[in-house]
């Protein structure tokens, strides 16, 4: 099996030109929150997705050591054929499975008061790019 061939993007001035296997070379405006498209495969106009920075939070327990418990980023589809994303949404994936002692409780309980900061904070920055107030 052949590995996908990797983009080989060219950034402008608010632009990203980009090669698709359905359009050939596309060139897309780019969203100055997408931290760009140099690790994307060539696929299809309605892959091609604008992701922003991760935005994570962790739980350091005694018993399980590091908990990744929040990724988050803004992202936007906007040529999608199922559903296209016009306006940037907030992708959020939160996972947590543990049993706990009082101490790792006390600190999973603070990584998600971080997680649920970062989150708001991070609609705040959505409501603006969607110009809601």
């Amino acid at each position: 099996m052949t590995e996908p061939r990797k983009q080989a993007p060219r950034y402008r001035d608010r632009t990203v030109i980009l090669d698709t296997i359905d359009h050939g070379e596309v060139t897309l405006p780019e969203p100055a929150w997408c931290i760009g498209h140099d690790d994307d495969p060539v696929g299809y106009l309605a892959d091609i997705t604008h992701n922003g920075p991760a935005i994570t939070a962790d739980a350091t327990t005694a018993q399980h050591g590091r908990l990744h418990i929040l990724e988050a980023r803004i992202t936007q589809a906007p040529h999608g054929s199922i559903r296209p994303e016009p306006l940037p949404l907030l992708t959020v994936h939160l996972d947590i499975d543990a049993t706990v002692a009082t101490e790792d409780g006390r600190n999973l309980t603070q990584a998600l008061r971080t997680a649920a900061h970062r989150i708001d904070r991070a609609l705040d920055g959505l409501a603006h790019l969607r110009g809601e107030r």
